[in-house]
């Protein structure tokens, strides 16, 4: 996940004169259409509260546009849905990697990124080039990482998937996803398979690894708040978890144990799309602007660590806040990057590979 700045690129937390005007030029345009609003998809939780405080209410504030969010976890169903029924309900959606592509024809409008303002365009400029796409931009890097209590393991801690899998040497409760992404992945690593050989799958042989740590899984999570409250409870010793809320209590809560490692963790892109007739686009182009403000995507990041991947973004961070952010470099130096178009493509079947090892997955564990 390489990311290079162009050339001639600065950045400073003090904005030039220039830079001021052309802001406040863009929030005075934005101010012109007060009638206007944003229907959000949101995904809810610590980090829907963490939007609405630092990036909705704010926007608001600035523009005099309303941002009005509908908690709905998976978009793209609801997509298709509502413009097969010819009424689009919502103007900026979160779609996966690999829903901007199959999305693309039916469903998803171009993204007029010379409609962004200034400082969107410059943190724009600056991303990786497969985070930025027609119907897509990657607006938050996630990771997904190994995660344990302290308390569990006072002295020696461990340090990789094959530790996660050895019971003898760290004992206690396990919690996975019940999912097949990630968990195919981690098992082959437990298994000796190096980082940059996991894809394609070797299903087989994963399923034979999850099958030895499946007796020690005291549960296969389902939602992201599962695992940190699990390792909080004592339910579970070692987990597999988002890094976000884990990395808050880490840095936040050290009385509460919880300990992470990057290393063999994973890191994807979650995009954010326009559907196509959304009701007030120009309005959702605005808001976009506003997530894209480099000083803006720092501090919702510096609250919950789902940064946007651009190295402005990085740069306007908190140093000690920064430190477990997916797109730190020496984090991803260390974790694979999930590869969406492995598990978007079609299987032998038909399927995708995801839904036929998800299949997979879901026999082994009805056992």
């Amino acid at each position: 996940m390489r990311q290079t700045t162009p050339e001639k690129t600065t950045f400073t937390r003090r904005a030039p004169l220039a830079a001021l005007l052309l802001a406040a030029a863009w929030v005075a345009g934005a101010q012109a259409q007060p009638n206007k609003e944003v229907i959000m998809q949101d995904p809810g939780g610590a980090y829907g509260d963490a939007l609405r405080k630092l990036m909705y209410d704010p926007f608001t504030k600035a523009t005099g546009i309303p941002v009005k969010t509908v908690q709905e976890a998976r978009s793209g169903p609801r997509i298709k849905a509502q413009i097969a029924a010819g009424k689009t309900e919502w103007d900026l959606v979160f779609v996966f990697d690999q829903e901007t592509k199959q999305l693309a024809d039916c469903c998803l409008a171009d993204i007029d990124y010379k409609k962004l303002s200034p400082s969107a365009q410059k943190t724009v400029a600056a991303m990786p080039a497969d985070s930025v796409r027609p119907k897509g931009i990657a607006l938050q890097v996630i990771g997904v990482v190994m995660a344990w209590n302290d308390h569990s393991y006072p002295k020696e801690k461990p340090k990789n998937w094959a530790d996660f899998w050895d019971v003898k040497k760290f004992p206690g409760k396990r919690c996975l996803p019940g999912w097949s992404r990630f968990v195919y992945e981690a098992a082959l690593m437990a298994d000796g398979v190096p980082m940059d050989k996991l894809y394609p799958i070797d299903a087989d042989r994963a399923l034979r690894k999850i099958a030895e740590i499946k007796p020690h899984v005291a549960k296969w999570w389902q939602t992201s708040a599962q695992a940190p409250q699990l390792l909080l409870d004592g339910e579970a010793d070692m987990c597999m978890a988002y890094v976000g809320r884990i990395s808050d209590l880490n840095l936040n809560e050290p009385d509460s144990g919880m300990n992470l490692t990057w290393n063999q963790g994973f890191t994807y892109y979650d995009f954010f799309s326009i559907p196509k007739n959304s009701p007030n686009p120009e309005a959702a182009l605005k808001l976009l602007s506003w997530r894209l403000d480099a000083n803006n995507a720092a501090r919702l990041a510096e609250a919950y660590p789902v940064p946007v991947p651009s190295p402005l973004v990085y740069e306007a961070g908190d140093p000690k806040k920064r430190r477990n952010w997916s797109n730190n470099p020496e984090n991803m130096n260390v974790s694979v990057r999930w590869s969406a178009d492995y598990w978007g493509a079609p299987a032998k079947d038909g399927r995708t590979n995801e839904e036929y090892l998800q299949e997979r997955l879901n026999a082994l564990l009805a056992k």
